[in-house]
């Protein structure tokens, strides 16, 4: 009686076709957004008033973000290589996260966060904290990827030196002064960890989905 071979499923094939096209427009689009952010940002700090302002201080979180996202796609680049290769342990480094969804992760979300941002501190400025408790979150886990696997992960830098330090500070900021409460920090961070969560999870559903395509 013979038994027989299993028959090995093939790793998904993604575009590299693609992967250099939505590259290329993500760059374009968080670069331009960066350049607008930086420039609230100095607008933000040259003036001891807003710099000092609860209404202006927490829109620094803009310019953090798109220097972040300049890191890990412009300069030096290489995020989506290294979080499919690296951290994500995917045999093609251009997907699951391929260059196409980052783009809507990234790119098209960069340009409606700060809208959002905007109706949030209209409405209930402690909300603004779920966006400060991801992008904390972020920042750690670059940090961790990077020292757990002694590689750098793209986005570290500006992960470490500005997001973890620099949403601390401002958080004390607005703390100390009883705008934000404990309550908002552990609902915000919870729904942030609930979101980074979900997202981790959607990655997974999309290498199932490719798998299963190219079967």
């Amino acid at each position: 009686m013979s038994i027989a071979t299993p028959v090995a499923v093939p790793a998904p094939v993604y575009s590299v076709t693609d992967y250099r096209r939505y590259t290329r427009a993500t760059q374009w689009l968080n670069g331009g957004g960066a350049v607008l952010a930086i420039a609230l940002g100095v607008f933000i700090l040259i003036d001891p008033v807003r710099r000092t302002s609860p209404d202006w201080l927490f829109w620094l979180i803009w310019p953090m973000a798109t220097l972040h996202t300049v890191e890990e796609y412009i300069f030096p680049g290489g995020f989506l290589r290294y979080f499919n290769g690296v951290a994500w342990g995917s045999s093609d480094p251009h997907g699951p996260l391929t260059a196409r969804r980052a783009f809507l992760t990234d790119a098209v979300a960069g340009v409606i966060n700060p809208i959002v941002l905007l109706g949030m501190s209209l409405v209930y400025l402690p909300a603004v904290w779920f966006f400060y408790s991801v992008l904390w979150i972020n920042g750690f886990f670059h940090l961790t990827e990077t020292i757990k696997t002694g590689r750098y992960f793209p986005g570290a830098i500006t992960g470490t030196l500005l997001y973890l330090p620099g949403f601390t500070a401002i958080t004390y900021f607005y703390v100390q002064r009883g705008i934000i409460s404990g309550l908002d920090l552990a609902v915000t961070f919870a729904l942030a960890l609930v979101f980074t969560a979900g997202f981790f999870y959607q990655v997974r559903r999309w290498q199932r989905a490719d798998s299963q395509v190219t079967r």
